[in-house]
């Protein structure tokens, strides 16, 4: 697997919530380095500049990018701060949601992504959580879809008792990104691109739900290898 060339810097106003959103990125993203930078120094609410520089640097000192994330205004203001001192290319501050883009941009620097990547990942993970709206306006084609004799998929059962959720979804997206051409991961009617860990959570498959994975013939190895991974469970 491909090393992780990104690190993330995660600042909040509390401590623990640092801390504790790098523990949760974490379990998707074992080998990305995640450094919580929140709170103060006395242990109080707030934001430290020190705290901030010192993380930025120790991942920039491991040769690694950096996408800083922060919680509110004021962390922002912080991380500005610190950005115009530094004046390093590497690093990137991402104004989006902090939790939802924490995750996603662990998973695609699991993935080996470069930063540019990795920074798009956090930019767009709100996009999993906003309802896709319907354009009335635009006629739906009733004609029967294409058959596509190239194409190869299997239907499968979750195995895992929380379903597709964190863990097993970021050891799907890690799967399928090792194909050659796209996969796409179904249920309920839904359809996502399996290389995606936010995308694959976002369909809510929990224990006992029917997923369909897809893709060009080429990928059946990969397709086969996910397959598995679902029915028998990947939380382990």
């Amino acid at each position: 697997m491909t090393q992780p060339r990104v690190g993330l810097v995660l600042v909040s106003h509390s401590a623990k919530l640092a801390e504790g959103l790098a523990e949760l990125a974490g379990q998707m993203a074992a080998d990305v380095t995640i450094l919580p930078a929140g709170g103060l120094g006395d242990g109080g609410i707030g934001t430290s500049y020190d705290y901030i520089e010192g993380a930025i640097s120790h991942a920039l000192g491991q040769g690694l990018g950096v996408v800083v994330l922060t919680d509110l205004g004021s962390a922002t203001m912080t991380v500005e701060s610190v950005l115009e001192f530094l004046d390093e290319e590497q690093v990137r501050f991402v104004d989006a949601p902090l939790v939802e883009a924490a995750v996603a941009a662990a998973t695609a620097a699991q993935q080996g992504d470069d930063l540019a990547a990795v920074a798009r990942a956090a930019e767009r993970a709100i996009e999993v959580f906003v309802p896709k709206q319907s354009d009335a306006t635009v006629p739906v084609d009733k004609d029967e879809p294409e058959t596509h004799p190239d194409t190869y998929s299997l239907t499968v059962t979750v195995a895992d008792e929380a379903g597709l959720h964190a863990r097993p979804a970021s050891k799907v997206a890690e799967m399928a990104a090792e194909a050659d051409g796209e996969i796409v991961l179904s249920c309920d009617g839904e359809e996502v691109e399996a290389d995606s860990a936010m995308m694959l959570m976002s369909l809510g498959a929990c224990q006992g739900a029917s997923v369909t994975i897809s893709g060009d013939a080429a990928d059946k190895e990969v397709i086969d290898r996910i397959a598995t991974g679902i029915e028998l469970g990947l939380d382990g």
